[in-house]
């Protein structure tokens, strides 16, 4: 194999790896929010939890149960 054709295969090789990281990157940056609430059953109480933020949402209350603030808006206050 020539030199010229050995760095010519070298560079595309290079360019197809840089484009499929930049392919999964965006794939990976589109799907992250998907799935972002999660349904809690226990018992016969039913919360949904913004994993994201830790914000647990019950009947129209909130609480964030990392610092354990709770609103009655549906919103965490700040």
């Amino acid at each position: 194999m020539s030199p010229r054709l050995k760095d010519l295969v070298d560079v595309l090789l290079k360019l197809a790896l840089v484009a499929g990281l930049i392919v999964f990157l965006y794939f990976y940056a589109t799907g992250r929010a998907v799935g972002r609430y999660l349904y809690i059953a226990n018992g016969e109480l039913e919360y949904v939890m913004d994993t994201a933020t830790g914000v647990i949402y019950q009947g129209g209350y909130s609480m964030n149960h990392i610092t354990g603030q709770e609103s009655s808006g549906g919103k965490p206050r700040k």
